[in-house]
């Protein structure tokens, strides 16, 4: 197994270096792209981890221990650094995925240690979906980092109270709640691009749980990221996942169903830490597919 740092210990503000990056090259396209060190800070570029068997591992934190390389979560990228960019970086075969099993609602995040997984053989379509579900896992790991940092406003009256104070880097309107992107605050931050769709309620709860009192039951419609990084490398992540989960990837994956390729998990199963899409624009279809109409949840 490659071994690498889990999102939430990477995820906080305090592991900023204001100004410091890196030139990286994606194994894919070859564009040299500078990425932020920090965890905290959103990169347009995926990092993967080589092992020394011939193996890959996502490591969408950027905080893994061993030889990286990088990708775009772009589908013409992906194929590409399956099929030669990674075997060209790691100047030898690799033909071996390291596929991490999903866990239930907010434990991957919660706890401190790596999830398990098997190793897959590796294609445009397993890698794509690794991506995709690396990328889940991070969301996950910056919105603990910012709940225990005190930086999330929960529940419409507080977000909405946030968003008037000019407090809400980023609204988080869980894909479950119709409802929540109703609020005036939610369609602001739409108008503005401060605004994703991406979790239920029950998983916004269980992440946020650090920030509140008590766990809220009935879960949380919508959540505002106070914290300017962090709110730019959760939107980041969000967009990312969505845009490669809606893109079948060419080659390998061809032959998969879009619906498939579309889930997070990737294997025809919903997620069960996921809605049925990554994330995305206020405008999915996971916004209006909730029955519960009530903004505050």
């Amino acid at each position: 197994m490659v071994e690498a740092r889990t999102d939430t210990a990477r995820a906080t503000p305090q592991a900023d270096r204001e100004g410091s990056s890196r030139v990286r090259t994606c194994v894919g396209c070859g564009e040299r792209v500078e990425v932020p060190r920090s965890g905290a800070a959103p990169s347009v570029l995926v990092r993967l981890v080589l092992g020394p068997g011939g193996e890959v591992a996502v490591d969408a934190a950027g905080g893994g221990f061993g030889r990286g390389a990088h990708v775009h979560p772009r589908p013409s990228c992906v194929e590409k650094a399956a099929q030669r960019g990674l075997s060209r970086a790691a100047k030898g075969k690799v033909s071996l995925l390291w596929d991490e099993a999903p866990e239930q609602p907010g434990e991957e995040a919660a706890s401190e240690t790596a999830p398990s997984g098997k190793l897959v053989p590796l294609d445009a379509s397993s890698l794509s979906r690794a991506i995709v579900r690396g990328l889940d896992r991070r969301v996950q790991g910056l919105v603990v980092a910012a709940a225990r940092a005190r930086k999330v406003a929960l529940g419409a009256d507080a977000v909405t109270g946030a968003d008037v104070r000019d407090e809400a880097e980023l609204i988080v309107v869980a894909t479950d709640a119709a409802a929540g992107s109703e609020l005036s605050a939610v369609r602001r931050a739409v108008s503005e691009g401060r605004a994703v769709a991406w979790g239920t309620k029950k998983v916004l709860a269980t992440l946020c749980s650090a920030a509140a009192s008590s766990k809220r039951a009935e879960g949380l419609a919508v959540v505002a990221i106070k914290d300017d990084r962090i709110a730019a490398a959760l939107r980041e992540a969000v967009q990312a996942a969505s845009a490669l989960a809606a893109s079948p990837v060419e080659g390998a994956a061809a032959g998969r169903k879009r619906h498939d390729a579309r889930r997070p998990g990737g294997t025809g199963q919903e997620s069960r830490s996921t809605p049925k899409d990554a994330g995305g624009g206020i405008e999915g279809d996971g916004a209006r597919s909730g029955q519960d109409r009530r903004a505050d949840g």
